[in-house]
């Protein structure tokens, strides 16, 4: 009797030690997933107030510039403060994301820069790519506080 509950133990353990290892090369294949989406974020800025002048907490917006296999992508998040935390840390509670620059339009941006506008925020850029193809663009983009809701201009215009 003993033998057959020591077998059945030592061929238990052997299962158990394959499905361990099964787990942790899965659980390393998603850390390895998340550290590539974080290491495409190029940089991030906070800015503007969407409560400015209330008594509500801070509520600045997130403005996150990322490159991944030569695109540029950016996206604008609306950050909210949880409430019942002592300090601040910031949750997104909505992102944005612009079709004319992250939809492959080979554009690149730099001197990126943000400042607050009432309760909305304007980012300018100069931007290179795009077509028709010239030495010198900006980029205006006029986003917040309502979502969805912005304005993107090219100078010269992108055809």
């Amino acid at each position: 009797m003993r033998y057959r509950t020591l077998c059945q133990l030592a061929s238990l353990a052997a299962v158990c030690a394959g499905l361990a290892s099964s787990f942790s090369a899965r659980a390393a294949e998603t850390r390895a997933n998340r550290f590539t989406m974080s290491d495409s974020v190029t940089s991030v800025q906070l800015c503007g107030n969407r409560n400015q002048g209330s008594k509500k907490a801070v509520q600045p917006y997130r403005l996150v510039q990322g490159e991944q296999n030569g695109q540029t992508y950016l996206f604008v998040q609306w950050m909210n403060q949880p409430e019942e935390t002592p300090h601040w840390r910031g949750v997104a509670a909505h992102t944005q994301g612009f079709a004319e620059i992250n939809d492959d339009n080979d554009l690149g941006l730099q001197d990126l820069r943000c400042r607050a506008h009432g309760k909305g925020i304007v980012i300018t850029a100069q931007v290179t790519g795009g077509k028709p193809a010239v030495k010198r663009r900006t980029m205006q983009l006029e986003v917040g506080p309502a979502l969805e809701k912005y304005s993107i201009s090219f100078s010269p215009a992108l055809k």
